[in-house]
């Protein structure tokens, strides 16, 4: 084994003048005498963002990377320390053949190719007879605690709502409901609709014919020929989606029924966008 230089200093002391004593007294008194000094401190690795150019003991690099001299190609290398590294889960399509660590990262391939792993898919724990998945619980809070910088569909149970939402299309909605579904909600203010109910507007919102009627199932396309119609029952009309009618027809009662329609009660409709 070679040895290297170093910056560490050997100092003695002077022995006394009166110093008498065997040989082995006087290799003692050396002992005795004799200290380790350095100019600069003493450092048995170099810290610095520069590579040294020779082996100066192991390198600190940007104070979070540890290097060491490789003597083949008189440089330093980044440390390798896999082999004492903890494997803390599986990553893989395939079921891990063993239950240590418990936990599994299951992605869209297997990795044959160092940093390939596909798309993660979901975690799994080993339950002990098998590997089922679980899902972690979302952040909480108040309306004014959401996120102030969310990413597209980060999930928020907002506690002021009593509600899951997520973010996406750029603004916070329910996660309930896809674009098109209408809903009608009990809230005496529309303002407290709409804010309990984040990304739906009112059905009717851009559109003022919309507003106020009652709403029917659609049976044609429009401009569909009764030929074409969905089939309906004798005396149903058929009528295409966002058709308005009924401006001028009245409610007629039927003389086989003292009250044939109940009364009513308004509640805010609401669409999804």
């Amino acid at each position: 084994m070679a040895l290297l230089d170093t910056n560490l200093l050997l100092q003695g002391a002077p022995l006394p003048v009166d110093f008498a004593g065997s040989p082995q007294d006087l290799f003692a008194e050396f002992i005795r005498r004799t200290k380790i000094v350095s100019p600069s401190g003493t450092n048995f690795f170099f810290i610095g963002d520069t590579e040294p150019t020779s082996n100066v003991g192991p390198w600190l690099r940007f104070e979070s990377q540890w290097w060491v001299w490789n003597q083949d190609i008189n440089r330093y290398v980044p440390l390798d320390i896999s082999a004492s590294e903890t494997q803390w889960f599986h990553v893989g399509l395939t079921t891990p053949t063993s239950s240590t660590p418990p936990v599994w990262l299951r992605t869209t391939q297997d990795q044959t190719t160092p940093g390939q792993i596909g798309r993660a898919i979901g975690w799994y724990v080993f339950d002990g007879l098998n590997w089922v998945p679980f899902n972690s619980i979302v952040n909480s809070g108040t309306t004014e605690q959401r996120p102030a910088a969310p990413v597209e569909y980060q999930q928020y149970y907002d506690t002021s709502i009593s509600c899951l939402i997520w973010f996406e299309r750029t603004q916070w909605r329910t996660v309930s409901g896809v674009p098109g579904d209408i809903k009608q909600v009990a809230f005496e203010v529309l303002t407290n609709a709409l804010v309990n109910n984040p990304g739906w507007v009112l059905f009717g919102a851009s559109n003022q014919t919309f507003r106020g009627r009652w709403l029917a199932q659609a049976t044609k396309d429009p401009g569909a020929t009764p030929e074409t119609d969905l089939t309906t029952s004798a005396g149903v009309a058929h009528r295409a989606a966002f058709e308005t009618f009924g401006e001028t027809d009245g409610v007629m009662l039927d003389s086989g029924s003292p009250v044939p329609y109940p009364p009513t009660i308004a509640l805010w409709t609401l669409v999804k966008l």
